[in-house]
């Protein structure tokens, strides 16, 4: 056999194998990344004895896992961790969630007085020999004003006796800022909606705190109250999980005190993801993300 023959046959071989070793190493990389662990968060479409299709939050596209033990219901809001089709490891974030989601929410409100106060603008009228004074408060002041307000109730329900003086006084008080946050009520001529969003979650925050202060002293006092203040602790959670939310995916400022103040309240208020979960219905717009983002607020 030629030499130049030899060199053609050896070479084709080498071309072979070179791309039969890259065919192989192609392979072998779709397998692995096939196979690496993956999370999604989605509902819950349809449950199989052996395996349950789920919805994609972030594609709207459905897949199969395969699970060995089934532990969802249709419906349910669900993080799933999977190696391929296979799931590894998986939770649910919420029961039920498609019913929460479309069913109506309606909170009734009772029947309130408007009580109109005076603004805190002021304008002093004189006669022509002296000068007319106009005092401004811009809505730097405002959100100032009403934190420095909301501090010293804190700190009131905090160094408050267990007489029934100071019961009758903090109710009274409390219920001011319950209006304040959800009923248009003002707070030194202030209405809630002036305020900044970083500002709203604090007053949240406080109202929170100065409520659980008031009960720890006068347990069930809510309960002498009218029916709008008697499970509000869920409308404050909700209302702070909302601003937060709406503040931390726009990258508002406040975002990381909102976050750090969740963490005190979780551990003041003793609240859990189940807890939460509870106070969904007074949750207006309960969307995928936003319970994605309270869920990861609550798992850690």
């Amino acid at each position: 056999m030629k030499k130049n023959n030899i060199i053609t046959i050896v070479s084709i071989l080498i071309a072979c194998l070179l791309i039969f070793a890259t065919i192989l190493i192609i392979h072998n990389y779709n397998n692995t990344k096939l196979q690496s662990l993956s999370e999604v968060y989605g509902v819950v479409k349809h449950v199989n004895a052996d395996s349950i299709v789920v919805e994609d939050s972030a594609t709207k596209k459905e897949k199969t896992y395969l699970m060995e033990e089934q532990i969802f219901k249709e419906g349910d809001l669900v993080s799933i961790k999977a190696k391929g089709d296979k799931v590894i490891e998986s939770k649910v974030i919420v029961d039920n969630y498609v019913s929460l989601t479309t069913r109506p929410i309606v909170i009734v409100e009772e029947n309130t007085t408007t009580t109109t106060t005076e603004r805190i603008t002021t304008t002093t009228k004189t006669n022509k020999n002296k000068t007319t004074t106009t005092q401004v408060v811009n809505n730097e002041d405002k959100d100032q004003i009403i934190l420095k307000y909301l501090e010293n109730e804190k700190l009131a329900s905090e160094q408050g006796g267990n007489d029934l003086t100071f019961k009758e006084k903090a109710k009274n008080g409390f219920v001011t800022i319950v209006d304040f946050i959800f009923y248009e009520g003002t707070i030194k001529g202030i209405t809630f909606k002036e305020l900044k969003n970083s500002t709203k979650a604090k007053v949240i925050y406080y109202a929170l705190l100065i409520d659980n202060g008031i009960d720890s002293k006068f347990p069930g006092y809510k309960d002498t109250l009218s029916t709008k203040y008697k499970d509000v602790k869920g409308k404050l959670v909700a209302e702070f999980l909302d601003i937060k939310y709406e503040m931390c995916s726009r990258s508002e400022d406040g975002c990381k005190q909102a976050s750090d103040d969740l963490n005190l309240l979780k551990y003041s208020l003793n609240l859990t993801w189940d807890v939460v979960k509870s106070f969904f219905g007074y949750v207006k717009d309960l969307t995928v993300p936003k319970i994605k983002s309270w869920y990861e607020s609550f798992r850690g």
